[in-house]
């Protein structure tokens, strides 16, 4: 399954669609000239739609729902953990040095959440996922201020369900979940679904990036930075799709 989910992931991409449906329409023009123009046509404005800002305020925004509360607002007490998920980080193979990648935000907020509700000796901890997490996210942490032993490492997790299951079975049962905006809604459910209480602390807000500025002509160019955005978003409305048949219909 977790393979068939990279797969997908890419046939969705822009890159995929375009590679997918340019190579499609090809073939297809070898047999009849008319439907493969067609086919590279269909795929061309797919790609170009979802390479601009104007695909991001169409399928980008509503993942992200309103903005969170200010950190200080939340119930203080009673968590077991914090949960970042992911944390936009890795490890610069030949310098061994730590880098900051998309969303690396997560690993600030998290550390801001700590600071505001973390008290001596209640024994919270924060969690983590990923290989280099030792050696990038939780240097960072101790550089903004997470101090002791805390960490929950479970490297073994490819994704955010394995993740919830591993947690659970570690005994966690109310967390504060750090995820980017367009994923928290997935991302509850999850943990929801593997018995612990969440209580959001979103933060990452791609798409609202995009949605604060008046729409303009700039929306309708492709860009890089769009096209990313826009890749975030396929894969979540995916994500979501396929986990509420899973759930939903196939009854796992």
């Amino acid at each position: 399954m977790y393979c068939l989910n990279k797969v997908v992931g890419w046939v969705i991409s822009p890159m995929g669609i375009l590679f997918l449906g340019m190579g499609l329409g090809v073939v297809l023009r070898c047999r009849c000239r008319k439907i493969g123009a067609w086919v590279i046509g269909a795929t061309l404005l797919v790609v170009w739609f979802l390479s601009t800002n104007l695909g991001v305020r169409v399928i980008g925004l509503p993942l992200e729902g309103e903005e969170a509360p200010e950190v200080g607002t939340l119930q203080v007490g009673g968590y077991d953990a914090i949960v970042l998920l992911g944390g936009g980080m890795g490890v610069h193979e030949k310098c061994g040095r730590a880098e900051m990648y998309q969303g690396a935000d997560r690993v600030w907020h998290a550390a801001k959440l700590w600071k505001a509700y973390h008290a001596e000796g209640d024994g919270m901890k924060m969690t983590l996922s990923g290989g280099d997490a030792s050696k990038s996210t939780i240097p960072l942490l101790r550089d903004l201020g997470v101090e002791g032993d805390v960490f929950l490492m479970f490297e073994e997790a490819r994704n955010t369900e394995e993740e919830a299951k591993l947690i659970s079975a570690a005994g966690i049962k109310r967390v504060l979940l750090v995820t980017s905006a367009w994923h928290m809604p997935r991302a509850k459910m999850l943990f929801e679904r593997a018995g612990i209480e969440v209580v959001e602390a979103p933060c990452d807000y791609e798409m609202h990036a995009v949605g604060e500025v008046p729409f303009g002509f700039w929306d309708l160019l492709p860009s890089s930075d769009a096209q990313m955005r826009c890749a975030y978003a396929l894969k979540e409305w995916i994500g979501r799709v396929g986990y509420w048949a899973k759930f939903t219909i196939l009854g796992k």
